[in-house]
Protein backbone atom coordinates (compact mmCIF):
# COMPACT_ATOMS: atom_id res chain seq x y z
CA UNK A 1 0.00 0.00 0.00
CA UNK A 2 2.94 2.34 0.78
CA UNK A 3 4.27 1.40 -2.47
CA UNK A 4 1.77 2.11 -4.93
CA UNK A 5 1.39 5.37 -1.82
CA UNK A 6 5.02 6.35 -2.86
CA UNK A 7 4.25 5.95 -6.61
CA UNK A 8 0.96 8.36 -6.91
CA UNK A 9 2.72 11.09 -5.30
CA UNK A 10 5.81 11.36 -7.08
CA UNK A 11 3.66 10.58 -10.30
CA UNK A 12 1.61 13.88 -9.34
CA UNK A 13 5.01 15.80 -8.62
CA UNK A 14 6.80 14.79 -11.94
CA UNK A 15 3.55 15.17 -14.04
CA UNK A 16 2.95 18.91 -12.64
CA UNK A 17 6.30 20.51 -11.91
CA UNK A 18 8.40 18.82 -14.83
CA UNK A 19 5.86 17.33 -17.38
CA UNK A 20 7.26 14.24 -17.43
CA UNK A 21 6.49 11.78 -20.59
CA UNK A 22 7.29 8.14 -20.45
CA UNK A 23 8.43 5.72 -23.54
CA UNK A 24 8.58 2.22 -24.09
CA UNK A 25 6.59 1.19 -20.76
CA UNK A 26 3.95 -0.85 -22.49
CA UNK A 27 6.54 -3.02 -24.45
CA UNK A 28 8.44 -3.28 -20.73
CA UNK A 29 5.49 -4.36 -19.33
CA UNK A 30 4.81 -7.25 -21.76
CA UNK A 31 8.00 -8.39 -21.25
CA UNK A 32 8.02 -8.82 -17.76
CA UNK A 33 4.64 -10.46 -18.17
CA UNK A 34 6.21 -13.10 -20.41
CA UNK A 35 8.61 -13.87 -18.33
CA UNK A 36 6.41 -13.91 -14.92
CA UNK A 37 7.46 -10.57 -13.63
CA UNK A 38 10.93 -12.14 -12.19
CA UNK A 39 13.77 -9.39 -11.74
CA UNK A 40 15.15 -7.53 -14.16
CA UNK A 41 18.59 -4.83 -13.61
CA UNK A 42 17.08 -1.25 -14.62
CA UNK A 43 20.30 0.89 -15.71
CA UNK A 44 20.13 4.79 -16.79
CA UNK A 45 21.94 7.61 -17.55
CA UNK A 46 22.65 9.10 -13.85
CA UNK A 47 21.67 12.93 -14.63
CA UNK A 48 20.39 14.41 -10.72
CA UNK A 49 18.91 12.85 -7.87
CA UNK A 50 15.68 13.10 -9.80
CA UNK A 51 16.29 9.95 -11.52
CA UNK A 52 15.82 6.94 -9.20
CA UNK A 53 12.03 8.50 -8.54
CA UNK A 54 11.10 9.17 -12.08
CA UNK A 55 11.86 5.60 -12.70
CA UNK A 56 10.49 3.84 -9.85
CA UNK A 57 7.35 5.75 -9.79
CA UNK A 58 5.91 3.96 -13.07
CA UNK A 59 7.92 0.45 -12.73
CA UNK A 60 4.84 -1.98 -11.78
CA UNK A 61 7.33 -4.08 -10.05
CA UNK A 62 9.12 -4.62 -6.57
CA UNK A 63 12.42 -2.18 -6.84
CA UNK A 64 15.64 -1.71 -4.92
CA UNK A 65 18.25 0.58 -5.77
CA UNK A 66 21.21 1.93 -3.75
CA UNK A 67 21.03 5.89 -2.45
CA UNK A 68 23.28 8.30 -0.71
CA UNK A 69 22.49 8.69 2.84
CA UNK A 70 22.26 12.62 2.08
CA UNK A 71 18.91 12.72 0.26
CA UNK A 72 17.07 10.66 3.67
CA UNK A 73 17.62 13.94 5.76
CA UNK A 74 14.67 15.54 4.90
CA UNK A 75 12.26 13.06 6.29
CA UNK A 76 8.68 13.02 4.26
CA UNK A 77 11.49 12.75 0.98
CA UNK A 78 13.28 9.84 2.62
CA UNK A 79 10.01 7.79 3.58
CA UNK A 80 8.85 8.02 0.06
CA UNK A 81 12.12 7.08 -1.61
CA UNK A 82 12.35 4.26 0.97
CA UNK A 83 8.43 3.64 -0.18
CA UNK A 84 9.97 2.26 -3.83
CA UNK A 85 12.82 0.65 -2.82
CA UNK A 86 15.64 2.83 -1.93
CA UNK A 87 18.64 1.31 0.40
CA UNK A 88 20.27 4.07 2.06
CA UNK A 89 24.45 3.81 2.12
CA UNK A 90 27.18 6.23 3.76
CA UNK A 91 30.36 7.30 1.43
CA UNK A 92 32.46 5.03 2.83
CA UNK A 93 30.01 1.83 2.01
CA UNK A 94 29.30 3.18 -1.36
CA UNK A 95 33.18 3.09 -1.67
CA UNK A 96 33.06 -0.37 -1.12
CA UNK A 97 32.22 -1.86 -4.46
CA UNK A 98 32.92 -5.60 -3.68
CA UNK A 99 30.08 -5.31 -0.96
CA UNK A 100 27.61 -3.06 -2.79
CA UNK A 101 27.62 -5.79 -5.55
CA UNK A 102 26.72 -8.69 -3.30
CA UNK A 103 23.83 -6.71 -2.11
CA UNK A 104 22.65 -6.02 -5.62
CA UNK A 105 22.88 -9.73 -6.01
CA UNK A 106 20.72 -10.37 -3.20
CA UNK A 107 18.42 -8.00 -3.41
CA UNK A 108 17.95 -10.13 -7.21
CA UNK A 109 18.13 -13.97 -5.60
CA UNK A 110 15.20 -12.15 -3.21
CA UNK A 111 12.80 -11.10 -5.96
CA UNK A 112 13.55 -7.95 -6.35
CA UNK A 113 14.48 -5.70 -9.71
CA UNK A 114 17.42 -3.55 -9.39
CA UNK A 115 18.31 -0.15 -10.71
CA UNK A 116 21.95 0.80 -11.02
CA UNK A 117 23.34 3.88 -12.96
CA UNK A 118 26.54 2.44 -14.32
CA UNK A 119 28.60 5.62 -14.63
CA UNK A 120 28.91 5.88 -10.57
CA UNK A 121 27.93 8.91 -9.84
CA UNK A 122 25.63 12.01 -11.42
CA UNK A 123 26.89 13.73 -14.13
CA UNK A 124 28.78 16.99 -13.36
CA UNK A 125 27.87 18.93 -16.99
CA UNK A 126 25.34 16.33 -18.94
CA UNK A 127 27.17 14.47 -20.51
CA UNK A 128 27.35 10.41 -20.18
CA UNK A 129 30.14 9.61 -18.14
CA UNK A 130 32.67 5.96 -18.54
CA UNK A 131 30.48 2.92 -17.59
CA UNK A 132 31.35 1.01 -14.39
CA UNK A 133 31.98 -2.98 -14.90
CA UNK A 134 29.66 -3.76 -11.97
CA UNK A 135 26.49 -3.85 -14.21
CA UNK A 136 27.84 -6.53 -16.75
CA UNK A 137 28.84 -8.44 -13.78
CA UNK A 138 25.56 -8.75 -11.84
CA UNK A 139 23.67 -9.71 -15.61
CA UNK A 140 26.07 -11.93 -16.27
CA UNK A 141 26.41 -13.89 -12.61
CA UNK A 142 22.50 -13.69 -11.75
CA UNK A 143 21.42 -14.23 -15.58
CA UNK A 144 18.86 -11.60 -15.05
CA UNK A 145 17.47 -9.19 -18.23
CA UNK A 146 19.23 -5.84 -18.80
CA UNK A 147 16.13 -3.05 -19.40
CA UNK A 148 18.42 -0.22 -20.56
CA UNK A 149 16.69 3.62 -19.70
CA UNK A 150 17.70 6.85 -21.32
CA UNK A 151 16.82 9.88 -18.75
CA UNK A 152 16.48 13.45 -20.77
CA UNK A 153 16.18 16.99 -18.64
CA UNK A 154 16.76 15.78 -15.45
CA UNK A 155 20.05 17.48 -15.49
CA UNK A 156 18.84 20.68 -16.19
CA UNK A 157 15.92 20.36 -13.71
CA UNK A 158 17.88 19.66 -10.89
CA UNK A 159 21.88 19.56 -11.63
CA UNK A 160 24.92 19.39 -9.35
CA UNK A 161 25.29 21.86 -6.74
CA UNK A 162 21.80 23.08 -7.31
CA UNK A 163 19.71 22.75 -3.69
CA UNK A 164 16.27 22.99 -5.20
CA UNK A 165 15.19 21.26 -8.58
CA UNK A 166 13.78 23.53 -11.53
CA UNK A 167 10.45 23.12 -13.66
CA UNK A 168 12.19 21.77 -16.77
CA UNK A 169 10.61 18.96 -18.67
CA UNK A 170 11.67 15.39 -18.16
CA UNK A 171 11.67 12.62 -20.52
CA UNK A 172 11.93 8.73 -19.46
CA UNK A 173 12.82 6.12 -22.10
CA UNK A 174 12.76 2.77 -21.49
CA UNK A 175 14.82 0.52 -24.48
CA UNK A 176 14.23 -3.05 -25.17
CA UNK A 177 15.55 -5.71 -22.62
CA UNK A 178 19.17 -7.29 -23.52
CA UNK A 179 19.14 -10.92 -21.95
CA UNK A 180 21.58 -13.29 -21.25
CA UNK A 181 20.54 -15.56 -24.96
CA UNK A 182 21.32 -12.70 -26.83
CA UNK A 183 25.53 -13.32 -26.28
CA UNK A 184 26.74 -16.81 -27.51
CA UNK A 185 27.35 -19.40 -24.33
CA UNK A 186 30.96 -20.62 -25.61
CA UNK A 187 31.92 -16.56 -25.58
CA UNK A 188 34.51 -16.05 -23.02
CA UNK A 189 33.50 -14.16 -19.66
CA UNK A 190 35.20 -11.28 -19.98
CA UNK A 191 34.41 -10.48 -23.87
CA UNK A 192 30.40 -11.19 -22.41
CA UNK A 193 30.72 -8.54 -19.91
CA UNK A 194 32.28 -6.03 -21.96
CA UNK A 195 29.32 -7.13 -24.54
CA UNK A 196 26.81 -6.35 -22.70
CA UNK A 197 28.69 -3.07 -21.40
CA UNK A 198 28.61 -1.76 -24.86
CA UNK A 199 24.86 -3.09 -25.65
CA UNK A 200 23.90 -0.75 -22.71
CA UNK A 201 25.72 2.18 -24.47
CA UNK A 202 24.68 1.36 -27.97
CA UNK A 203 21.00 1.58 -26.53
CA UNK A 204 21.57 4.46 -24.48
CA UNK A 205 23.24 6.41 -27.07
CA UNK A 206 20.03 5.00 -29.54
CA UNK A 207 17.74 6.77 -27.38
CA UNK A 208 19.42 9.83 -26.64
CA UNK A 209 19.50 10.36 -30.52
CA UNK A 210 16.08 9.86 -30.49
CA UNK A 211 15.04 12.01 -27.83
Amino acid sequence: MVYWIAQILFRIYFLIYHRISIRGMKELREFLVSRGNSPVILVANHESYLDPPAIGMVFPNPLRFIAWDGLFKFRPFAALLGALGAVPVNQQNKNSGASLLRDVMNFIKEGYSVLIFPEGERTPDGSLLPFEGGVSLIASKTGAPIVPIWIEGSFEAYPLFHRFPRPYRISVTFGPPITREDFPDEMPEKERRQAMLDSILGAMLKMRDAA
